[in-house]
């Protein structure tokens, strides 16, 4: 998608009120998605739309916890799918991005998870302020619906922009307190089938004031599937892996930059069919590990108080290893098939008293950046 054509939606009003507006404005774009969505099931894992939707809320207890930890959530979703005249339990369904890698290979008795984004965090440093970063890696049907949401906190006299697409409530954000945060998949970690889906932890994510506000949010709230969170303020910056039952702060010794992609570096709750000695264990991905050691190879011996927005861009748009590159544009490889696609580039620029969002509307190595604040 062209960065320069990238619309911004403002909502306003409380939750139902803004997924109303959401819907109706979408409305045509959100039908169309939900299709594309059908198609790539069918031809990724051999089931078709309405069966993964039953079989996902029959096997998990997530509505009941969005009803318990995130009801405004659940309500503006709700809004979203009046607005847009569609199905409320497929729309539901849509929005469990990071649960889909995990119970769709299961639902088609396949094996493997899937594997999505690369990240750098930057504590602030003299020149320049804490930075976040992050290639956000999905699935390429996506590309061409990137659209940028603006809301009013609901806690706060703050403000939201999040990344999304038509239909869904967020897939990473600033708010206009100076906090960010995005993530990595890590499908290794324990699963939890009562646990909160990550779109909704984004959403409460979103509502905090601090970093320190985040942290204690990410510990007590029982995640649904395993990631890294990837967060900061103007103060600092933190990367958290989180299974369903154990967060670990992960973060290399100063003056080293941290960064990741889908494979654990801490936290060792893994789940049973892949611990050492598991019966059929899944081979290991190669996209993970070799996008890792594309990142180390170029922050090797770098000091991240010397590391600029520039730095990162140049990072996140490299393709070192032409079978596995940081940048993605649509891979070849077993892993690459289905999430080979780097939707968008983001640097959050955590200045305090104005944030500043960079982002290419795809991948970074042939995708020009815009800047977005609270102007």
């Amino acid at each position: 998608m062209d960065t320069a054509t990238l619309r911004t939606l403002r909502l306003d009003g409380r939750p139902r009120e803004r997924g109303r507006a959401h819907g109706e404005t979408l409305r045509e774009a959100i039908v169309e998605l939900l299709d594309f969505w059908g198609d790539n099931l069918e031809q990724n894992h051999r089931i078709d739309r309405r069966r993964y939707v039953d079989l996902l809320f029959a096997r998990s207890g997530y509505v009941t916890a969005l009803a318990r930890s995130a009801p405004l959530v659940l309500e503006e979703i709700e809004g979203i799918a009046e607005g847009a005249g569609v199905d409320f339990r497929t729309l539901l369904a849509f929005q469990h991005v990071n649960e889909e890698f995990d119970a769709a290979p299961a639902f088609a008795k396949e094996a493997g998870y899937g594997e999505a984004c690369t990240t750098i965090a930057l504590d602030p440093a003299e020149h320049r302020p804490a930075l976040i970063a992050q290639n956000l890696d999905l699935a390429e049907f996506l590309d061409g619906f990137q659209i940028m949401l603006r809301m009013p906190c609901d806690a706060s006299e703050g403000e939201i922009l999040t990344l999304s697409v038509p239909g869904m409530i967020s897939l990473n954000g600033m708010n206009s307190h100076g906090f960010a945060v995005c993530d990595n998949t890590l499908g290794q970690l324990r699963t939890n089938l009562d646990g909160v889906p990550i779109f909704a932890i984004y959403r409460l994510l979103l509502e905090c004031r601090t970093l320190g506000e985040a942290q204690a949010l990410v510990q007590r709230t029982p995640h649904a599937v395993g990631l890294n969170w990837v967060m900061g303020d103007p103060g600092g910056v933190c990367m958290i892996e989180r299974s369903a039952s154990e967060a670990v702060l992960h973060a290399p010794l100063a003056p080293a930059p941290a960064f990741h992609t889908n494979h654990p570096l801490r936290c060792t709750d893994w789940r049973d069919e892949f611990r050492p000695g598991a019966p059929r264990r899944p081979r290991p991905a190669r996209s993970t590990y070799l996008r890792l050691a594309a990142v180390h190879q170029r922050l090797q011996g770098r000091d991240a108080a010397d590391l600029s927005v520039q730095d990162l861009i140049d990072i996140l748009s490299s393709q070192d290893d032409p079978d596995y590159p940081v940048s993605r544009g649509g891979g070849a490889n077993q892993e690459d098939q289905q999430l080979g696609f780097t939707l968008a580039c983001n640097i959050f620029e955590l200045r305090e008293g104005a944030p500043r969002w960079h982002i290419a509307s795809g991948p970074p190595h042939r995708t020009a950046f815009r800047t977005f604040g609270f102007d």
